[in-house]
């Protein structure tokens, strides 16, 4: 089922919307940067457990600052090349205001998507 192609006013609604998401992924990273400082390993100051847990915590900061890292790369391409958002990298037809409207980074229309997903 083709999607309707994006109108103006909906393609520069979601534009603003990525500006503003772009902004707030760059506070939440330099935050995030800010408490994945090295971990204390000296054994007199914290307790074994303290650290593992300590550890754990960094890496868990780590990973989400990485998938972040992801999400604003994307952000900015789009932001880059506005002529080419919500185009289906797949099959070329439009993604659909209601897709890109909850996930606002889609690349792929919901049909290409489950078919990427079920293979």
């Amino acid at each position: 089922m083709k999607q309707a192609d994006l109108t103006s006013t909906e393609k520069q609604e979601l534009l603003t919307k990525l500006r503003h998401e772009l902004i707030d992924l760059e506070q939440q990273i330099e935050s995030i940067h800010e408490r994945s400082a090295p971990v204390q390993l000296d054994q007199q100051a914290v307790g074994r457990i303290s650290r593992i847990d300590a550890i754990q915590q960094q890496q868990m900061a780590q990973a989400g600052e990485l998938l972040m890292q992801q999400h604003l790369l994307r952000i900015k391409q789009i932001l880059l090349e506005p002529e080419e958002y919500g185009i289906c990298l797949e099959c070329g037809e439009s993604i659909g205001i209601g897709r890109l409207t909850i996930h606002s980074i889609a690349e792929l229309c919901i049909q290409c998507q489950s078919e990427a997903e079920n293979s």
